[in-house]
């Protein structure tokens, strides 16, 4: 027979020291709370054969169980230190203080986003335009558009920077090379040209050749000292029709070797109607001071704003618009005017 008796400071740390010793099976004999703790006998024998033993166990507090009692005790917080009436106001203005520096803060900074928003809205405003109309923003920088710009301000940089206006070059220019694509109106855009120089009173006559008939340097050559090109005591101009698709750097390059006094122009010939990718990717970007650009077929399709959106970005400028198939009428000089009020005319279409 087994008789312990176990003193703790609580029932459950007894309980569990009882289990312990003697299985979940023990007997508790009694319960009794003796000097403020909890004394439990047990036995793991039969009610009859039990006999009743002195000897106590006891447990001291290293043994007691977490229970309800002091988890509720140490959640507990501490008595609050109490606050005086003038400390309470003391916070209370600190706070205010700080809500309304934190008010004014978020007032300054809604009202600088506004004046942002306005100026760029101002900004924005005439570019949008243009963007709608076709012109890509890269444009607005390469031409140097500034944030004071109006719509017609816009209208009139693209036009300066797209228009070649007088040239003093061009304007005593004695050879005329006219290149472009096949298709591209190079042969009758050579006669208006044609028409249009005998027109002033000092030309005595100009002359054309075209050279996809006699492609050697030597023909051309022959054709210059015949037609008296390069005679200072006449006003004789010659007109050199290329072939398609040829070097025109290298005519010019023969022509400066041969003749290097003789003052010589570039016109590129395009036809209007293509798209900004065709120009981009078809279209090379000028590459001498005196090449000039002239858009043909004016009569057929009008020019688009990404057509000039390209040219520039080419650096192409445009000295001819040409239309109409009659040879002695429907070639005149690119005109800053016109082109505005062009550009305008598209800009109030897009807007619609």
């Amino acid at each position: 027979m087994v008789e312990i008796t176990v003193k703790a400071l609580d029932s459950a740390s007894a309980m569990e020291e009882v289990e312990k010793r003697l299985g979940s099976d023990a007997l508790i004999v009694s319960t009794n709370k003796v000097d403020g703790h909890i004394e439990i006998v047990a036995t793991n024998d039969e009610p009859s054969d039990y006999k009743e033993r002195k000897k106590t166990l006891v447990l001291d507090s290293s043994f007691q169980v977490e229970g309800f009692p002091n988890i509720l005790k140490n959640k507990m917080p501490n008595p609050q230190k109490k606050v005086s009436n003038s400390e309470v106001e003391e916070i209370s203005t600190k706070v205010n203080e700080s809500a309304e520096k934190i008010k004014a803060e978020l007032n300054y900074l809604l009202k600088i986003s506004a004046a942002s928003q306005n100026l760029s809205s101002t900004i924005e405003r005439p570019f949008c335009e243009f963007r709608s109309a076709g012109f890509k923003t890269s444009i607005f920088k390469k031409i140097g558009l500034t944030a004071e710009t109006d719509t017609r301000l816009v209208a009139k940089s693209i036009s300066s920077d797209f228009v070649n206006g007088k040239c003093d070059h061009f304007e005593r220019t004695k050879l005329f090379i006219v290149n472009g694509p096949s298709l591209s109106g190079k042969t009758l855009f050579s006669k208006k040209l044609k028409s249009l120089l005998e027109q002033k009173d000092e030309i005595e006559g100009c002359k054309i050749y075209q050279r996809d008939l006699s492609p050697s340097f030597a023909g051309l050559k022959r054709w210059i000292d015949a037609a008296r090109i390069t005679d200072e005591k006449r006003n004789q101009l010659g007109i050199v029709e290329l072939a398609n698709s040829e070097n025109f750097e290298n005519i010019v390059l023969e022509v400066k070797k041969h003749y290097p006094e003789l003052r010589v122009s570039i016109i590129n010939i395009m036809p209007v109607g293509n798209s900004n990718e065709f120009l981009m990717r078809n279209f090379s970007p000028r590459k001498l001071e005196n090449e000039y650009l002239a858009l043909t077929q004016l009569d057929i399709c009008d020019l688009s704003m990404q057509e000039i959106n390209a040219f520039i970005e080419l650096d192409h400028k445009c000295m001819f618009f040409s239309g109409t198939t009659s040879i002695k009428d429907g070639l005149f000089f690119a005109q800053m005017e016109k082109t505005i009020s062009h550009i305008l005319q598209n800009i109030e279409v897009g807007a619609d």
